[in-house]
């Protein structure tokens, strides 16, 4: 099990006590005691001599201000000399190449000949790198990235035959996530070094603390007080510089952590961004020893030996809680603006995520269970295309405008690798499915759950358009043979292994899918086609007969209205804002999707108001159009146009938005499904301003204090503030936050949980209607300026980036829930997950098979909280590997039973290694219980009977069947537990 590094490392017991610690208003922290005979030059005050543990490193931006190939030739250079140093000079101890391996991928793919000479100075620890692949953002990428990122930093350690470095290194990213510390105890690793989102008073805010993730997760913690940039030695060796310039600037630097220190060991990082090594650094540091006598001494060491260090001082630690993204005085920068930078980075981003974590992983687990090769290579290789997308620079949005381009193909290639990946194995598992009972003209549309619970909804099949198929000539039918009302629209779409483009699109609601699992319906042609004159739409308002009188489903469509059993929308056709009715609560919500305006002065990394800003709003001068774009049984969508002028861009001196104005549609697009909890709206529009920022805002109606948000492995409460707060500090606070699928408000009787595809950034505005504000558009044209008025200095080179306006067609997509109460009583994070990742649509032919027409993985069992994040094959076994994350504060009990009974099941961490000797007991019908604490991820390895296992091809067309049922003849058609139905 997880350790507690509380047995290395003391804590203050006033703070522990503390069931939760307000980094405002912690105690300080308790003096080390220091050795009376140790005195200054005086002779009567106590002095500290400090261990001051230098480690030379470079911090490796992959792309940034320059493009991958540009920084790569510099890597080139900077390896090359380091090898050839250390060659010649065994004083030159060790070195960083940052804390992620591609810089050894990006290296050794130009220079394969230095292969071993890298591995052996690594292996000799002289130089150090990962356990990261790459150095990522931490708040737009999923929890599930960042797993993956590791796992791709320990597969090239593998490949080389090397040993990562076991730090949790991360220098330079916007802000720390409340769960990071649980991610680096899940790799085995019990500390992390950061920058930004930590600072304050030297009285109370060290170098050294406890970072509890929201499980209590530990780990020691050293906080850069002034970056990792530190390049103190530059001056040396050039006669014009003073001593100032050179020990002067050298003993300030240790002087100001000295008072930040809990032990007598302080951390020197010397190097930078891009920054080659110095040669010189053995003599410096001798130099440098003999002036700083009085002070203490200069060691070259590696950031283990600094941690371990401090580990045997046993400090006295404060413990801090959560997420680290704080403003103040003494605080670096933490450049927020990057959450809602060139947005279409993060919607790609998103949309690739939920392919590989929903459907290309679970679905190759299922078919693998079903008999097919699991293809773990195709899959890593579609992760690794994504995660080289993951770096802060690269998906913050914050480099130059070739980078961001660069970065499309490798979102393209992970979403094309996982598309057919999740096709192959759908047909595969279709393959398996008995189809035996379809009529010569039905076809088996077969509709695949990703999500661990059994659930109802929606679903899109496409079927060619020459079959011509329409509700007036074919019927859709469940296992029952119940009629399930469809309708149909054409299409034109490329899909993976066809060279088909013309569809019909299929839509139905599906019910009862199983968890994890399929359920089947046939589609055939109607015996008598209906009556020509029929509207296969029920109205809201009165109707003539088959002109939409006869209610076939709950769902209803009228002028600017749309119903179903659970929810009434209503656009006002003056302004084109919401009303939504929550019919279970009786609760209405009005001024929903109403969008906001203003100016935006600021560059890639921050946010920022114009001094004179215009801040415009929808609903105060648009123009509104209201039309039906869609209407049938299962679905129905209202279109909203706005016409709406914005101004087209800054005046030159970016104090205020010009007076000229251009011409701006915004189509929105509301649909409601039938049986559905929740509104799903498209929004597009032609951006044709610039510089400026554009949300959307749903307001409660009611006041609230704070808000909660999904982020990794967890979800955030965070207090509702003023924007306004920091006054004269180097960056003023913003009360924008981070968010990964859904933000909810609620006053207690009443809630909203507002879902995104790919739209990290909200605010609940201090408006007294607990207003949720979305941000949807942020254009700007600078990677970087000096002169914007929330931030003192500049973030990078001051560069234009003119396709950071995001000029042209833009489109977003979020849903609205309405829900009684909070969020979590409500279950609305499972609907959202539904909106998320929606049922998949196959269809298939007639054929006898060994798998029934419903059926699903496994049953979860109990009033629980647990949501899954990963399903796949183990990476070193034939496990079958199950994660869990407990969103709740409180725990979690489930009994969980598979379809197919294991043979054993254990605990295992991220690295997917067993956390106790024993493993979980089975109940006698092969299931078992499963218990997660408040925030916990929970992964367990669940191993099946492989004696009588054969797995087949990758693939199964239609004239492959008969040979693959003869191969699987000896396996009962009901299933491997003889059960005949997920349920």
């Amino acid at each position: 099990m997880t350790t507690d590094s509380t047995s290395e490392v003391q804590i203050d017991t006033t703070e522990q006590n503390e069931e939760t610690i307000n980094v405002d208003t912690e105690t300080p922290l308790k003096q080390r005691t220091v050795d009376s005979s140790e005195t200054t030059g005086n002779g009567t005050e106590p002095k500290t001599q400090f261990k001051i543990f230098v480690y030379h490193h470079t911090h490796w931006d992959r792309e940034w201000w320059a493009t991958q190939q540009d920084f790569r030739i510099r890597l080139l250079e900077l390896i090359d000399e380091l090898l050839e140093v250390l060659d010649r000079d065994p004083e030159f101890r060790c070195f960083l190449l940052d804390g992620q391996t591609i810089v050894l991928k990006d290296y050794l793919e130009i220079r394969p000949e230095n292969t071993d000479k890298l591995v052996n100075y690594i292996n000799a620890n002289r130089i150090q790198c990962g356990p990261w692949y790459i150095l990522p953002d931490e708040f737009l990428v999923s929890g599930e990235a960042h797993i993956r990122n590791f796992w791709l930093g320990e597969r090239v350690a593998e490949r080389l035959g090397i040993q990562n470095l076991n730090i949790g290194y991360l220098p330079d990213t916007f802000g720390h996530i409340s769960q990071m510390p649980q991610i680096l105890r899940g790799f085995g690793i019990d500390n992390a070094m950061i920058w930004r989102g930590v600072g304050g008073d030297p009285q109370t805010a060290k170098t050294e603390f406890l970072w509890e993730a929201a499980d209590d997760s530990q780990v020691l913690t050293h906080w850069f007080p002034d970056g990792y940039y530190v390049v103190g030695f530059e001056h040396f060796d050039n006669p014009q510089k003073t001593d100032d310039d050179t020990y002067g600037r050298i003993r300030k630097y240790l002087e100001g952590w000295a008072a930040r220190a809990t032990t007598d060991c302080l951390l020197m990082p010397y190097g930078g961004d891009h920054l080659l090594i110095d040669k010189r650094l053995p003599r410096l540091l001798k130099q440098v020893n003999e002036s700083i006598q009085d002070f203490g001494g200069l060691s070259w060491a590696t950031t283990q030996e600094y941690f371990d260090a401090v580990r045997e001082r046993h400090p006295h630690l404060q413990r801090r809680k959560g997420e680290r993204r704080e403003f103040g005085l003494n605080y670096p920068h933490l450049l927020p603006g990057v959450l809602s930078t060139r947005l279409y980075l993060k919607q790609l981003n998103v949309d690739g995520q939920m392919w590989l974590e929903r459907y290309a992983e679970p679905f190759s687990a299922l078919a693998w269970r079903h008999g097919r090769q699991y293809d773990a290579s195709l899959l890593w290789t579609a992760w690794e295309y994504l995660v080289q997308n993951h770096p802060h620079d690269s998906i913050c949005g914050c480099s130059i405008d070739q980078v961001h381009k660069e970065m499309i193909p490798r979102f393209d290639q992970s979403r094309q690798i996982a598309q057919i990946v999740t096709e192959k194995s759908v047909r595969y598992i279709n393959a398996q499915v008995d189809t035996s009972r379809l009529e010569d003209d039905e076809e088996a549309l077969v509709v695949h759950n990703p999500l661990p619970w059994t659930r109802t909804g929606p679903v899109d099949v496409l079927i060619h358009r020459k079959k011509g198929i329409h509700p007036r000539t074919h019927v859709l039918r469940d296992s029952e043979g119940h009629e399930v009302p469809l309708q149909v629209k054409d299409v034109e779409r490329v899909l993976p292994l066809t060279n088909q483009w013309q569809y019909t699109q299929v839509r139905f609601v599906a019910t009862d899918v199983p968890a994890l699992g399929h359920q089947t319906y046939r589609l055939g042609k109607r015996q008598t086609t209906l009556d020509q004159r029929q509207m296969f739409v029920t109205t809201v308002q009165a109707a003539a007969r088959l002109k939409g009188s006869l209610a076939v489903t709950d769902l209803r469509v009228g002028e600017g209205v749309l119903e179903n059993r659970f929810l009434r929308v209503e656009v006002n056709r003056r302004d084109g804002r919401l009303s939504m009715t929550d019919k279970g609560s009786g609760e209405r919500y009005d001024g929903l999707n109403a969008f906001e305006d203003g100016g935006d002065a600021g560059d890639e990394y921050s946010y920022a108001a114009p001094l004179n800003d215009m801040v415009l709003r929808s609903n105060e001068g648009a123009r509104v159009h209201v039309s039906i774009a869609e209407a049938g049984y299962a679905s129905a969508t209202l279109r909203i146009d706005l016409d709406w002028a914005l101004p087209t861009a800054l005046f030159n001196d970016r104090l205020s938005r010009q007076s000229e104005y251009v011409d701006s549609r915004i189509s929105t697009f509301v649909t409601l499904a039938s049986q559905s909890k929740r509104v799903e709206i498209r929004t597009e529009w032609e951006n044709h301003s610039k510089d400026h920022r554009l949300r959307v805002l749903f307001p409660l109606g009611t006041e609230v204090s704070v808000s909660q948000a999904e982020g990794q492995f967890d979800v955030v409460e965070r207090r509702v503030r003023s924007s306004e707060s920091g006054n004269g500090w180097q960056e003023l606070a913003v009360a924008t936050m981070p968010q990964q699928g859904y933000v909810s408000v609620n006053s207690g009787a009443r809630g909203l949980t507002i879902a995104n595809k790919g739209l990290p950034e909200f605010e609940v505005l201090p408006d007294g209607q607990g207003t949720v504000a979305v941000t949807i558009l942020r254009a700007v044209g600078w990677l970087s300026r000096e002169d914007i008025p929330v931030r003192v200095g500049g973030a990078g080179p001051q560069m234009p980036t003119p396709d950071a306006q995001c000029l042209g067609r833009q489109q977003v997509e979020y849903a609205i829930v309405p829900h009684a109460g909070a969020w979590l009583e409500a279950q609305a994070y499972r609907t959202v997950h539904e909106y998320l990742a929606p049922f998949y649509g196959s269809v298939t032919d007639r054929h006898a098979g060994t798998l029934p027409e419903t059926d699903g993985l496994l049953e979860i069992e109990g009033d629980h909280r647990l949501l899954l994040s990963a399903c796949k094959k183990a990476e070193r076994s034939d496990a079958l590997i199950l994660r869990f994350w407990n969103v709740a504060s409180t725990e979690t009990e489930v009994r969980i039973r598979l379809r197919e009974r294991p043979s054993g099941v254990r605990l295992v961490n991220l690295k997917e290694e067993p956390l106790e000797e024993e493993g979980l007991a089975l109940d006698e019908d092969g299931a078992f219980r499963l218990r997660a604490g408040p925030a916990k991820i929970v992964t367990v390895a669940i191993e099946f009977e492989e004696e009588d296992r054969e797995e087949l091809p990758q693939s199964v067309e239609k004239g492959d069947r008969q040979q693959v049922q003869a191969r699987k003849s000896e396996r009962s058609t009901t299933g491997r537990n003889g059960r005949t139905n997920g349920h």
